[in-house]
Order: structure tokens, then C-alpha cells, then sequence
């Protein structure tokens, strides 16, 4: 080959084109508006003897593994979204986001979405 050039041209492809039913597999947002979620916050979270378990009564007392003032964790659906603050409105509990985690690329068991 030396002294020889490469014979050098240009190359078209076909137009590209979704396959056929595609169309059917998009889904408007406006269809996951109403699907239901599990929104869980993580206060903290301890390990315990079994026989530390048992002597459990009521007015019991479980240290967590977090201060006071320490963000907890929000997961929707068991998968870690959110970090936020315990705050109480009224009389009840509520979290004010801090910071939302960045999406993962894979899955729990390792697949890329």
C-alpha cells in the first residue's frame, strides 16, 4: 500500500424512521399524574440484639443513629430522592426539601437504564 492513496468517498445512510407501533409506546406525562407512590422518610436507623428487641415496652426509648437537626432521607418508592429537614406544621411532621439527588443511570441491580 505505499505510495498508494485510499480510495476515499462519501457515504449516505438511509433515512432513519421509528419502528412501526413506536408511536404507541410514547407516554404524555399527563398519564403518570395520577399513579400512586410510596413517599417514605428515613429518620435514622439502629441495630439491635434480639433480646434488646423482646425487653421493648411501651414508652421505650430507640437511640438512632442521627443528631437532632440532621437531614433525613425521602424515597419515593424505596429509591433514594431527597434529602430534606423535619419540620412541624400544625401538629403534624413534614420534611422541607434540601436537595434533590441526581437521577441514577442504572438500576438498583447494576442495569443501565
Amino acid at each position: 500500500m505505499e505510495g498508494r492513496q485510499p480510495a476515499v468517498r462519501k457515504v449516505s445512510f438511509p433515512p432513519l424512521s421509528a419502528p412501526a407501533g413506536a408511536d404507541r409506546l410514547k407516554i404524555a406525562l399527563d398519564y403518570l399524574t395520577d399513579v400512586t407512590v410510596t413517599i417514605t422518610v428515613e429518620l435514622g436507623s439502629t441495630t439491635m440484639n434480639v433480646r434488646d428487641i423482646l425487653r421493648l415496652s411501651e414508652g421505650s426509648v430507640v437511640e438512632l443513629d442521627r443528631q437532632t437537626g440532621d437531614t433525613v432521607e425521602v424515597l419515593i418508592n424505596d429509591q433514594p430522592l431527597a434529602r430534606g429537614e423535619v419540620v412541624v406544621l400544625g401538629g403534624n411532621f413534614g420534611v422541607r426539601i434540601e436537595s434533590i439527588h441526581e437521577i441514577r443511570k442504572t438500576r438498583p441491580g447494576g442495569e443501565k437504564l
